[in-house]
């Protein structure tokens, strides 16, 4: 207890002689020992002693900081105390031109000099771009999640050192740390595309790693062990995928777990290994005015250079990718909000249909070639006909669509004909998932229904308040949606394996299953986040607007605000590496022509359909090489 009130006394002389102010949220000349409000920080601070970030707090670092540790050894056993703690979040993202820096303040700094950067139960702290260097216990984190990507950890004693943890460890350069560079226990951490170098052990698996996954990892002139297994480990080992070393000789694995690690000593992937700088680009091509909002998602038609855009002034519009000039286009007499389904028709042979729901409570099938409209099926009213439709998904050779008064059923498209029809509990807003099983179908009545391709209803969930976007699928029967009330809520086999309240409500932007490991989702607060499949947050980025879209194109997370902007988000870190913007709220999905190559067409309800040219680069961080 008298060793606690030292230190605290001490920290706090320290924090109250640097003559640290605070101005709308922001240190000047420094940080107070115990930061328990928001708050951002830049240029150089130095700290002795402990800094503390409460739980439920932001600690924001501009590009370009440095954190200078001074040395504290107030009971004398040799080690130096100083150190900061995150039980809030650390949103430290540099840049590759002004990197964060967490260092030691010596003149001639060596491992040991200072503590560690700490983290306890926090959740989402990010570090990008940042150099963590002269510690005794580096990135030291406790039943904590987060994202570590395209930083340099060196000359540490130790590293980092994961327990309990969930992380994401992408492109980092991890190297002469004289103990462990990678050091974890009872975590599951992904370890990718890293340079682990000149460490004593590149990776040690104290115990329980089974979680983890090192994968296309490129280790050179470890000392000891490129990988390390603690003498009491236990239970399955790592999945070890993809790894190589500088001089194409098998891992060196040490300890007493005997596992086949599959190595690929040379390029491809493993050229991608170590921090990278991305650079994005978007030029503009053209822009065509369509004289109304446009809500629905963008299709492409397959092996043409078309995008076929829905509008509220009720258009079908095919247009072309490389100029945006109309080719095709059908008019209705009421609003299309609601993406078209592309499908080839069992009547004439190769006839490519469109088939869509409008307000006039009727579904079309068009002839894709000449806009014009085959036939039409109507449907009953109901007291909530407004925005905004579900939109329909085909399989096989039938559509399945939800509708506002509550039906759900399998539609014949060249007979124009239900197959089935269920009743549901409400009006339904979004499309359907498919989980290479069942669908999964959102209701204005808060429920969510499991329903076999022949109409069985197999399960209802009920979640409350009203589910108005599609679920994200994460495998068979696995899914998660976000309800109305901003809950994102993960079912398994029927049963709610875990619910996280994001910080708003919830709007359009459903939840993307990415891969099997994640889940993407935005809210009416103006965040988008990334949460693991058990629910841990990896990263939260704020666009300070109501997140109406959030998809995955290509190598980019894409989200559309309620302010008229289109984010590029970069999926591992969060980071926004680009902004579009345009006179009104996104909605609609964008499309990048042939899945993720150079040109990007978006909507908005401004009325503009636009294409930009997208040029994105990753190249190694030259910083990394220092």
């Amino acid at each position: 207890m008298e060793f606690g009130i030292a230190v605290s006394i001490f920290v706090l002389l320290f924090s109250s002689c640097s003559g640290t102010q605070i101005r709308d949220g922001v240190a000047v000349n420094g940080i107070p020992s115990e930061v328990r409000r928001d708050l951002t920080v830049s240029g150089d601070i130095r700290v002795k002693g402990e800094v503390k970030v409460f739980s439920g707090v932001t600690l924001t670092v501009k590009p370009g900081t440095r954190f200078l540790f001074e040395p504290l050894d107030p009971d004398g056993d040799g080690v130096n105390d100083s150190r900061l703690v995150i039980e809030g979040v650390l949103a430290a993202r540099g840049e590759p031109d002004a990197p964060i820096h967490f260092s030691s303040a010596a003149s001639e700094p060596q491992p040991g000099d200072w503590l560690e950067l700490r983290m306890d139960h926090s959740e989402g702290s990010v570090l990008e771009y940042c150099v963590l260097e002269h510690s005794r216990y580096g990135l030291h984190v406790h039943f904590s999640s987060g994202v570590v990507a395209n930083s340099i950890i060196r000359n540490n004693i130790d590293g980092t050192r994961f327990g309990n943890s969930r992380f994401l460890v992408v492109n980092n350069k991890v190297s002469e740390n004289t103990g462990k560079g990678i050091n974890l226990r009872q975590s599951k951490i992904a370890i990718q595309a890293n340079l682990i170098e000149q460490n004593r052990h590149g990776i040690f698996l104290f115990e329980e790693g089974g979680q983890t996954e090192i994968s296309y990892n490129r280790f050179s002139a470890n000392h000891q062990s490129d990988l390390r297994f603690g003498d009491f480990y236990e239970g399955p080992p790592p999945r070890v995928i993809g790894n190589g070393r500088g001089d194409g000789l098998p891992l060196s694995i040490a300890g007493p777990v005997e596992i086949s690690a599959e190595n690929e000593p040379e390029p491809p992937r493993l050229a991608d290994a170590g921090p990278r700088t991305m650079s994005v680009t978007l030029t503009p091509a053209w822009q065509r005015d369509v004289g109304s909002m446009v809500d629905a998602h963008l299709v492409p038609v397959p092996g043409k250079d078309v995008v076929v855009v829905s509008t509220w002034g009720g258009e079908l519009l095919q247009m072309d990718t490389n100029d945006g000039k109309v080719k095709v286009a059908t008019r209705i007499e009421d609003v299309i909000d609601a993406a078209p389904v592309l499908l080839t028709a069992r009547g004439k042979e190769g006839q490519k249909v469109l088939v869509f729901p409008s307000w006039d409570l009727k579904i079309r099938s068009v002839d894709a070639a000449t806009g014009e409209v085959i036939s039409e099926l109507g449907w009953e009213p109901s007291n909530v006909d407004d925005h905004r439709q579900g939109a329909p998904i085909v399989l096989g050779s039938r559509i399945y669509l939800g509708l506002w008064n509550g039906g759900f059923g399998a539609l014949d498209p060249d007979k124009m004909e239900w197959l089935w029809m269920r009743t549901l509990d409400g009006a339904v807003r979004s499309a359907p998932a498919y989980d290479r099983g069942d669908l999964w179908v959102g209701t204005e009545g808060g429920n969510l229904y499991s329903i076999s391709p022949g109409g069985e209803i197999r399960r209802t969930i009920d979640l409350g308040t009203p589910v108005r976007t599609t679920p994200g699928v994460l495998a068979r029967d696995d899914v998660a949606v976000v309800a109305a009330d901003g809950v994102l809520t993960r079912i398994s086999r029927g049963e709610t394996r875990w619910r996280r309240k994001l910080p708003g409500v919830g709007t359009y932007a459903s939840p993307v299953a990415s891969n099997p490991d994640s889940i993407l989702t935005g809210d009416g607060s103006g965040a988008v986040s990334r949460y693991d499949v058990d629910g841990a947050l990896m990263w939260r980025t704020v666009l300070k607007s109501a997140v109406h879209m959030v998809a995955v194109q290509g190598p980019l997370v894409w989200a559309g605000t309620e302010d008229g902007r289109l984010a590029a988000i970069s999926p591992v870190s969060g980071a926004v590496v680009a902004t579009l913007e345009s006179r009104a709220a996104v909605h609609s999905e964008p499309y990048l022509v042939g899945g993720g190559a150079n040109r990007l067409i978006w909507a908005s309800r401004d009325g503009s359909v636009r294409a930009h040219d997208l040029k994105l680069s990753r190249i190694p961080w030259e910083g990394a090489s220092h």
